[in-house]
């Protein structure tokens, strides 16, 4: 399977941040800067040497890279800053937000399934794989820049509102 395949082409390039990686970097090093540097408080390393972070500090909401996209372009024009990872595999970006307030009981889908791509949100406690240092899959789109990260909010809002300029399936 070609590489074109795997991760489709983007309008933005990736954005240079604290987290570019030496390979040489171990996983706990890693793993101990995020939370030193980025306050991912809780993450832990799983059996397969991967750097998980639950979500409740920081929240993230997935997206297929078509929604995705057009988040991060009113991200940017927003100014805000915030965390993006791709999952090279399938595409899709996940976009790592403050935490959501502990009253928020919206669905894990943001939006109705009638739209042709859907957005999810984590729930309390749902794991958050976060790029380690020989990670192929998962690489940042948009490095973390400390804490910096827009209220899980405005995030919501502004997935929705990129969402109604996609058209609903079947239109």
């Amino acid at each position: 399977m070609s590489d074109n395949r795997l991760r489709p082409r983007r309008e933005f390039t990736p954005r240079e941040g604290t987290m570019s990686t030496a390979l040489t970097e171990t996983v706990a090093a890693q793993r101990d800067r995020y939370c030193e540097e980025n306050g991912f408080t809780g993450t832990h390393i799983d059996a397969y040497n991967q750097i998980i972070l639950r979500a409740g500090p920081v929240d993230a909401i997935q997206m297929p890279a078509i929604l995705g996209d057009r988040v991060r372009i009113e991200l940017s024009r927003q100014l805000l800053t915030t965390p993006i990872i791709e999952n090279r595999l399938t595409g899709a970006l996940t976009v790592l937000t403050q935490a959501a307030s502990a009253e928020d009981t919206r669905s894990i889908f943001l939006f109705s399934k009638l739209y042709r791509v859907q957005a999810i949100r984590t729930p309390k406690g749902a794991m958050i794989m976060l790029p380690g240092p020989a990670d192929t899959m998962r690489v940042w789109l948009d490095s973390p820049v400390g804490t910096l990260r827009p209220p899980f909010d405005t995030a919501v809002a502004i997935t929705l509102d990129s969402a109604k300029a996609l058209s609903p399936v079947g239109n």
